[in-house]
């Protein structure tokens, strides 16, 4: 009975939910859920977008690679654009640039190459610890966190942990989120009880979910 309840809502989960074909590229603007420690931080974000607003694409890579020595959010796209291209070792030592450069965000695009084993030997140890990490910033790393804990993968399994991070998620938009807490509070799995008000207040959210963090 378990298992039954728990393929439905764990088929949309982990990195199937994460494309990396240059999501920031696409992004128009700041997302909602960012915050910043200090002027610095935005200021560099603006200078990433100007590039990002570039439709050639060409333009676009020249445009990154003028600021990509010294802005942790061009490095960020730099590095999820080479994985798109399966340059590994340029993605790998970009991405390691940005968080150097304490760009938190660049953890969940290396986590997943060390999940999956691109480019690096497959490190379930790294990509656990790199989730963890950003999880309190990046929401999108909270939610791909959630099944290491749900699933016992790396770790003992802990289920409060796990919605803990469900929920920090979907309240910052991320909609597989918001849809998975539909499932778990209607079936009541994962040690939560049944709650019909939690199911018909994620049920609004996702109706009013405009953009998909």
């Amino acid at each position: 009975m378990l298992k039954k309840i728990l393929l439905p809502s764990l088929s949309i989960f982990l990195f199937t939910a994460c494309s990396l074909k240059m999501p920031e590229f696409s992004m128009p603007s700041m997302p909602s859920f960012l915050s910043f420690s200090n002027n610095k931080d935005a200021i560099a974000l603006e200078k990433a977008n100007v590039c990002q607003k570039i439709e050639d694409i060409d333009n676009k890579l020249f445009c990154y690679r003028k600021i990509v020595n010294e802005n942790s959010y061009a490095q960020l796209r730099m590095g999820t654009y080479s994985v798109e291209k399966k340059d590994y070792k340029k993605a790998i030592d970009y991405l390691n640039q940005s968080i150097d450069n304490k760009n938190a965000h660049a953890n969940l695009a290396l986590a997943f190459l060390y999940y999956k084993g691109d480019g690096v030997k497959k490190d379930i140890d790294k990509s656990f610890e790199l989730l963890k990490e950003s999880s309190n910033i990046d929401p999108n790393a909270a939610y791909q966190l959630a099944r290491f804990y749900l699933q016992g993968i790396n770790t003992k399994i802990d289920n409060q942990k796990g919605v803990e991070l469900i929920n920090f998620a979907a309240s910052k938009g991320v909609s597989t989120a918001q849809k998975m807490l539909i499932n778990i509070h209607r079936e009541g799995s994962f040690e939560q009880p049944r709650d019909q008000k939690k199911v018909e207040h994620w049920q609004n959210i996702v109706k009013q979910n405009k953009e998909d963090t």
